[in-house]
Order: C-alpha cells, then structure tokens, then sequence
C-alpha cells in the first residue's frame, strides 16, 4: 500500500455472497469505491451505500475480497483483479488521518497565550500531525506518531519552557518542570492509553484493521485534546 490516495473512483463488476441482517444475499454488482464509502449497485435492486464507518475491516486476494462490516455481517466479492485493487484502495481511503487540531482552544490562539512557550509545548504535537499528513498506511502512521516519541518530546519541551521562563536559575527550571508535569498528567496518561491502542492495531488481523485503527485515531484525538487542557493550566503556572 502506498501513502498517497488515488483520487479517482474504481469500480468493478463482481459476484456478491454473504448474510447481512439474517437475509443471504448471492447477486451480481457494479462495485464503486466513492471519497467515503462503497457503493454496490445490484443488477435488479435499489444500491447500497456502505460508509467506511461501518466496515470494520477488508481482507483481499487476488480477485476477491472479504469486507467485514461493524455489525458482524461479512460480504465475499468476487470478480477479476479490479476487485483486488478496490479492497486495497478502500483501506486506504478508510485509514486517511483526520485532522487533529480543530476545536483545540488554545494552539494559536489568543486565549492560549502565543508566544515561544507556547509554541514549544505544541511543537511535538504539531511535528506528529505533519508527519502523518497524507500518509494512510496504518502500519506507517503508528511509525510517525509513536506515542513514545511524543511523551519524550512533550518532557524536553517542558524543559525548554521551563528556560525560557527563568534562564538563569537552575532550582527555578526544575521547580517549573515538575509543575508543568504534573499539569500534564492526564496527556501522559493519553499517551499511554494511545500506546496500547497502537499495540492492539500492530497486532490486529485484517479483518479488524479498520476498525482497530478507528479506536487507535480515538485515542490520538484524546492526547491533543488533553495537551490543549493541559496548556491552559500550565501558561498559569508560568504566571506566578
């Protein structure tokens, strides 16, 4: 898989076999892949529209695929190669990082106090997200956003800030540090959460992928949104 989407729509004609809501479907299909979601178009019924919110994982071989859906149901699509190409671009426009940053109060904002301190504690935060940018591999993503990597930057950050505040007081900086830890202590605590999320997806089998990687983004959300809280409280110790 690579980490640049196709923006085109692949479509295929394809032999669709499964259960869903009790009822076994056997139907021919036109297969389109759309910017959010599968639409399967039946010979002889009105077509569906599945979102990728509601598959939880694709499994492909070379011309068949296994779409797993949220509710448990399972879909078999057989046709030619072009049935292949189609799972494989349907995970990756599944898997496409959303944005992270929006509806955060203080990053570049006035009410977050701008200015080199601020500037440093979303540093780390901000260098993951444009890392990831138009990457939608799973496996790659975790590589860029490692939660390890995050929490040892976030702690040097503090660091930074904490010389920035008082250059020239050494017992001031530690004091500001370890403040600034503890105001950040439901991030850290994020962090680790993203850290087992990333474990499980590492792990999870393709039937699951999607859907792992939707509990991984969750969690990812949850660290930036704690930094922005955390940053309020710390641009006040900063005050004092």
């Amino acid at each position: 898989m690579t980490d640049i989407r196709i923006d085109t729509n692949p479509r295929a004609t394809a032999r669709v076999v499964g259960l869903v809501r009790g009822a076994t479907i056997d139907k021919g299909a036109e297969v389109e892949l759309q910017h959010d979601a599968l639409l399967i178009a039946w010979h002889e019924a009105s077509p569906w529209r599945i979102s990728f919110a509601g598959i939880d994982g694709v499994l492909y071989r070379t011309r068949e695929c296994t779409i797993y859906l949220a509710d448990g149901d399972v879909l078999e699509l057989t046709g030619d190669e072009r049935v292949r190409t189609l799972a494989l671009q349907a995970i990756d426009r599944a898997c496409v990082m959303p944005e992270l940053t929006r509806g955060l109060r203080s990053l570049g904002s006035l009410r977050g106090a701008p200015g080199a301190a601020h500037d440093a504690w979303f540093a780390p935060l901000l260098a993951a997200r444009r890392a990831v940018h138009g990457v939608s591999d799973p496996d790659r993503q975790l590589e860029l956003m490692d939660a390890g990597n995050i929490a040892r930057a976030m702690t040097a950050a503090m660091g930074e800030i904490a010389v920035l505040a008082v250059p020239h007081d050494a017992a001031a900086q530690r004091g500001i540090e370890a403040a600034l830890e503890e105001e950040a202590e439901g991030m850290f605590a994020a962090l680790e959460r993203m850290n087992v999320a990333a474990n499980a997806l590492r792990g999870s089998a393709g039937d699951t992928k999607i859907a792992d990687w939707r509990r991984w983004v969750g969690v990812v959300r949850e660290v930036y949104a704690a930094a922005d809280d955390a940053w309020g409280r710390a641009r006040e110790e900063l005050r004092t």
